[in-house]
C-alpha cells in the first residue's frame, strides 16, 4: 500500500506541475498531498477521510496533515483537477 501511495503522490505532483498548478504560498500542505490523501481514503478506507488523515499523521507521511475541516475545504477547491488526475492515474 505504501509504495502505491508514494507512486500516486509522485504522479499527482508531476501532473499538477505539468498543468501549471501553483499552490497558495500560505498553504501548509501541498495540493498533491491533499489529492493523495483523498485517493488513500477512497482506496483503503471506503471514502472515510478521517481515517486516511489519521493514518497519514500516525505514519508521518507528510510534514503537515491538515485537520478534517481544512482537508475538506482544500479538496473541494481542488475538485476541478480531480477527474483529469484520476483519469491519468487509471492509465
Amino acid at each position: 500500500m505504501l509504495s502505491r501511495l508514494i507512486a500516486a503522490f509522485c504522479i499527482i505532483d508531476d501532473a499538477l506541475q505539468a498543468m501549471g498548478y501553483k499552490d497558495d504560498p500560505q498553504a501548509k500542505t501541498p495540493a498533491s498531498a491533499i489529492l493523495t490523501l483523498a485517493l488513500l481514503a477512497a482506496l483503503e478506507f471506503g471514502g472515510k477521510h478521517n481515517k486516511a488523515l489519521a493514518l497519514a499523521k500516525d505514519l508521518g507521511l507528510f510534514t503537515h496533515v491538515p485537520s478534517p475541516s481544512r482537508f475538506n475545504r482544500r479538496l473541494h477547491a481542488l475538485y476541478p483537477l480531480l477527474l483529469p488526475l484520476l483519469h491519468l492515474l487509471a492509465q
